[in-house]
C-alpha cells in the first residue's frame, strides 16, 4: 500500500483530494482518532509537514476532527469554504429531488466531469475513470497543465512545438 503524499500550498482541490483519500484509508483500516492523525502526518512532506511540526506542539492528543478542522483553516481560504459549502448545498438539494443523478459513485464522478470545461472536459474524459476522486485528481492536472501550456508566450509555444516535430 503507497498512501497519498500530500505536500502542502496553495491548491485547496489537491487538499481535499488527499483528504478523501486518508478517510478511503480509514474504511479499510478503522483506526481511532489519535492514530488516524499519526497515520496522515506520516504522509506529509515538505510545507505540509512544517505546518504539522507547528501544529502538534500544541495539540497533544489531536482527534480527527480537530486535525481536519485546523487542516481546513489553513488549506481552504474563506472564499473557497463558502463556495464549497454553495456547492454542497446545490448537490444537497440534486439529491433529494433527483436521487438518480448521484446515488453511485459512477454517476458522481459523471456528474462531476460534464461539469468541466472544454479541453479539461476533453481530455478527463478520454480517461473513462468511475469514481470522484479520480475524475477530480485528473482534472486537477489537466487544468495545471493546460495553465502551464497558456503562461507560455506564443514564441515559446511556437518553439516547443518546431522541437516536437
Amino acid at each position: 500500500m503507497n498512501p497519498l503524499r500530500y505536500r502542502g500550498g496553495i491548491e485547496p482541490l489537491k487538499a481535499e483530494v488527499w483528504v478523501l483519500e486518508m478517510e478511503k484509508l480509514f474504511e479499510v483500516f478503522p483506526s481511532i482518532d489519535t492514530q488516524k492523525v499519526s497515520l496522515v502526518a506520516f504522509t506529509l512532506d515538505d510545507d505540509a509537514r512544517r505546518w504539522w511540526m507547528m501544529i502538534r506542539e500544541g495539540n497533544p492528543g489531536l482527534t480527527w476532527a480537530r486535525f481536519l478542522e485546523l487542516f481546513h483553516d489553513k488549506h481552504f481560504s474563506l472564499s473557497v469554504q463558502d463556495c464549497k459549502t454553495i456547492e454542497f448545498q446545490t448537490l444537497t438539494q440534486l439529491v433529494r429531488y433527483a436521487p438518480h443523478t448521484a446515488n453511485t459513485e459512477c454517476r458522481k464522478a459523471k456528474k462531476f466531469e460534464s461539469g468541466l470545461r472544454g479541453l479539461i472536459q476533453d481530455w478527463v474524459n478520454m480517461l473513462n475513470m468511475l469514481t470522484y476522486v479520480e475524475v477530480l485528481d485528473k482534472a486537477i492536472l489537466a487544468k495545471a497543465n493546460l495553465n502551464r501550456y497558456q503562461s507560455l508566450g506564443d514564441n515559446q509555444r511556437k518553439r516547443q512545438n518546431y522541437d516536437n516535430c
